[in-house]
């Protein structure tokens, strides 16, 4: 059976040593770096469920293997072609037989932070203003207030209705790591620990949920 080289923590790293690289205290302005997290972060998770995907194909005719395997490559091919939150959903339906909680963590943040990262890459600029007021009806209006909700959010900025500006903070990008590193831990946890598969999809979930180590409060 041939091997595969899966690269979702190398594009993970890259969210992270972003943060890592910000010497910023936690909520100061500026730092363009944390774009680079959410971004990244986000993208690789696509790749972890894409590459999660890939080896469930490969080993989803082994007879050790459970049958979930062979389901899971199934939908997921069927499901190409929807959003990344759709895909994470469906599977968490077929690995649990419940739907996702997404009023719950890992879920609520997951959605945010895909939310996110589309505000930055399909990016719409905001309405024209006439006063400081106007200013702050935001097309993002919606995603800053619950970011504002987790203390991440720059304390001081320069000028009016930059909701970029607001996420450019240390806080940001390692909220960022955390939420994807929190998916991966979550989903892994759901699929059955035994096969290659199983064994494959551990290793990559202790190489996020090891990445994140060092935010994590001390103590």
């Amino acid at each position: 059976m041939p091997g595969r080289i899966l690269e979702a923590g190398f594009l993970f790293d890259m969210a992270v040593d972003a943060a890592r690289n910000i010497s910023a205290e936690s909520r100061q302005e500026g730092q363009s770096a944390a774009l680079v997290s959410v971004v990244f972060a986000v993208i690789s998770l696509e790749a972890f469920l894409n590459e999660a995907t890939e080896v469930a194909q490969d080993v989803q005719q082994v007879k050790s293997e459970p049958e979930t395997v062979a389901a899971f490559a199934q939908l997921m091919e069927e499901a190409e072609r929807l959003p990344l939150d759709t895909k994470f959903k469906l599977s968490t339906w077929l690995l649990t037989g419940k739907r996702a909680d997404i009023g719950k963590q890992p879920y609520q943040d997951f959605l945010l932070l895909v939310g996110l990262r589309n505000a930055l890459v399909h990016f719409k600029p905001n309405y024209p203003w006439n006063t400081f007021e106007e200013a702050e009806n935001l097309r993002q209006k919606e995603i800053i207030k619950r970011l504002e909700s987790k203390n991440i959010l720059a304390m001081k900025v320069f000028g009016h209705g930059s909701w970029t500006s607001l996420i450019q903070t240390k806080a940001v990008a390692v909220w960022a790591c955390c939420a994807a590193a929190a998916m991966v831990n979550g989903f892994v946890n759901c699929i059955p620990q035994r096969g290659r598969w199983a064994f494959t999809l551990r290793n990559v979930k202790d190489n996020f949920v090891n990445s994140v180590k060092e935010f994590r409060p001390k103590g």
